[in-house]
């Protein structure tokens, strides 16, 4: 049983969120095929800010309903420490262009969110099992992706992260309309069953996708999709604690190697033409580029946030190293596919402009921090 806390020693945490305002006209960010610029919205992007605080130690994870993070965005805001998320709809402006926007808006959620802080009373991790909404892009037989929920329990709010591992595009090339896609509607729809703030958070999926699952690129083909998650989602407790006592934040720089890739001897096909106008387009890279991994501990619960797109394999191997160890990808700055050394081909190997040793050498910080922690 937990020891009683005096009420300052006690972790707070609150929730905020708000409609994200961006003008039409915007050059739209995700898919290098796309032609035209925004026409509006179809259904609002917005901003979630979870505050959490214990002592001298406060942090806010900041999602965004955006591609990526943008560039150079701020570390702190007020001496609070900020990690940034992006959901990676590619139905948003491209993010540099809407930095002022997203600075101030994350100042405006970030005071909401402190004046909704209270003393975190539960802490519960739920699992649940989905088939049907993505699979992997290089198999045949059809996948259970495992779905995590982590709830929080204060006095005066509840509310919780759906951690799911799905290239979160339904929409394609064609459409010009601002949209949360299918990450956006499964939170909503979560959050009107169970009647409390949802927050999606994307994990390791850099081969899992629609790809194979959707019958249209449609918002009606969102809703069909959101509508069997919401039916096989029968989450189950693995983990409950009452009065959760640490939390804490550690960043570590991780340089990453950039390459020349030479496709000559590459066999390509239809799917693959994007991958290559990237190649193209990116030309002559620096070398070298530093990212930074944060590490967020809440009690017993890890959350890893990367700004890469990592293959679902990624995330088992992290699991098997420490239990409750979640990773979050697009977090922090933009960045691209780390994909496994043995794959020399395909959308995601063009698209990555790292080197083959990337992701061991990510596995490896992790796994040295999750034996520290």
């Amino acid at each position: 049983m937990k020891r009683s806390l005096g009420c300052d020693h006690m972790i707070k945490v609150g929730i905020s969120s708000m409609d994200l305002s961006f003008p039409k006209g915007l050059e739209m960010a995700g898919y290098i095929l796309r032609k035209g610029v925004s026409a509006g919205y179809h259904d609002p992007l917005q901003l979630f800010c979870i505050y959490l605080n214990k002592n001298e130690t406060e942090i806010a994870i900041l999602i965004f309903d955006l591609l990526t993070v943008p560039k150079a965005f701020p570390k702190q805001i007020d001496g609070i420490r900020l990690i940034p998320v992006a959901t990676h709809t590619h139905s948003g402006p491209k993010p540099s262009l809407v930095k002022d926007i997203l600075e101030s808006s994350a100042r405006e959620a970030l005071v909401k969110a402190k004046q909704n802080s209270a003393n975190l009373n539960e802490l519960i991790v739920k699992q649940s099992e989905i088939s049907g909404i993505c699979d992997f892009r290089n198999k045949q037989n059809s996948t259970k992706v495992p779905a995590n929920l982590i709830e929080f329990k204060t006095v005066r709010q509840r509310f919780s992260i759906t951690l799911f591992s799905c290239h979160p595009t339904v929409l394609g090339p064609e459409n010009l309309l601002y949209s949360s896609d299918i990450a956006g509607a499964i939170r909503r729809k979560l959050q009107m069953k169970d009647g409390y703030p949802v927050v999606f958070l994307n994990s390791c999926c850099g081969d899992l996708s629609t790809h194979k699952t959707r019958k249209e690129r449609s918002f009606a083909e969102i809703e069909r999709l959101s509508d069997i998650f919401l039916e096989q989602y029968t989450p189950y407790v693995v983990y409950q604690t009452c009065v959760p006592e640490r939390l804490s934040m550690k960043e570590i720089d991780f340089e990453v190697e950039s390459v020349e890739k030479d496709i000559g001897g590459v066999s390509l096909n239809k799917r693959d033409l994007p991958g290559v106008m990237l190649l193209e387009q990116r030309g002559r890279l620096s070398k070298r580029e530093r990212t930074t991994i944060s590490f967020l501990m809440i009690d017993s619960l890890k959350f890893i946030f990367v700004p890469f797109e990592l293959f679902f394999g990624f995330c088992n191997l992290v699991s098997s190293i420490a239990k409750f160890a979640f990773i979050v990808c697009y977090a922090n700055s933009p960045a691209s596919y780390v994909v496994p050394k043995n794959v020399k081909s395909g959308y995601e190997w063009l698209a990555s402009p790292y080197a083959d040793n990337t992701e061991d050498k990510l596995l490896s910080l992790i796994s040295c921090e999750l034996m520290r922690l």
